[in-house]
């Protein structure tokens, strides 16, 4: 379980034209996009996860803490605050140092997707790294130009945001049926590769398997 279990249960007030509706959602992601704050929300009526702009926010009530949220804002600030607040103060992330991509570009989606699927529930292991060093190795069309210790220190540096997720996913679209599938049964290696399946990474193997139905391909990976 993640560190936002605190914000799983909320009850959404959305409005849509004149009209306003309740949903149980949990609440996957915050952040500022150019000014305006974006939330990803999962919907567990229809078990879907949408990404909604925060001006169709009437309001939310944390069910876990009854702290009744008119603004997003305050929203996005108490879910930062209380990730970090998770973090032992000596482990808290230093100011983001921009990585060096540049051997690794032709890769750079799948790489962005393989990466915060092992990242998502904070628990970076051995074997999800050995999974993406693999993957790298087989679809890398020079994999013999990349040195072991530079293709370690990209992974451990990168941390992609959701939205960095999300722009990759839909860059699926470029790649083939068979490519899509490859990367997708990677994905779930890292996924089950320590044998257990989180609820964070059950959403986004999901996600990205709807994105790619919508795109006409039905990728077999075993679930």
């Amino acid at each position: 379980m993640t560190n936002n279990v605190r914000f799983y249960n909320l009850l959404a007030h959305i409005k849509s034209g004149d009209d306003v509706h309740e949903e149980n959602v949990a609440l996957k992601n915050i952040w500022d996009h150019g000014g305006n704050i974006m939330l990803n929300l999962y919907f567990y009526r229809d078990k879907s996860s949408k990404v909604i702009d925060s001006a169709y926010i009437k309001d939310i009530i944390n069910l876990n803490t009854e702290k009744l949220y008119t603004s997003c804002s305050v929203l996005l600030r108490d879910y930062n605050e209380f990730k970090l607040q998770q973090i032992p103060t000596g482990e808290r992330p230093a100011r983001k140092i921009p990585v060096n991509l540049e051997l690794l570009e032709v890769l750079k989606d799948d790489i962005i997707i393989l990466l915060y699927i092992a990242k998502c529930i904070d628990y970076f292991s051995e074997i999800k790294k050995r999974t993406i060093l693999q993957y790298i190795e087989q679809h890398h069309p020079q994999p013999q130009s990349l040195s072991q210790n530079y293709i370690e220190s990209c992974l451990k540096s990168l941390h992609p945001t959701t939205e960095e997720f999300y722009e990759a996913a839909e860059n699926l679209s470029k790649k083939t049926p068979e490519e899509a599938e490859e990367l997708m049964q990677a994905a779930v290696k890292i996924c089950i590769g320590d044998g257990f399946m989180a609820y964070n990474e059950k959403i986004y193997l999901a996600e990205l398997l709807q994105i790619l139905r919508e795109q006409g391909v039905e990728p077999d990976v075993g679930l």
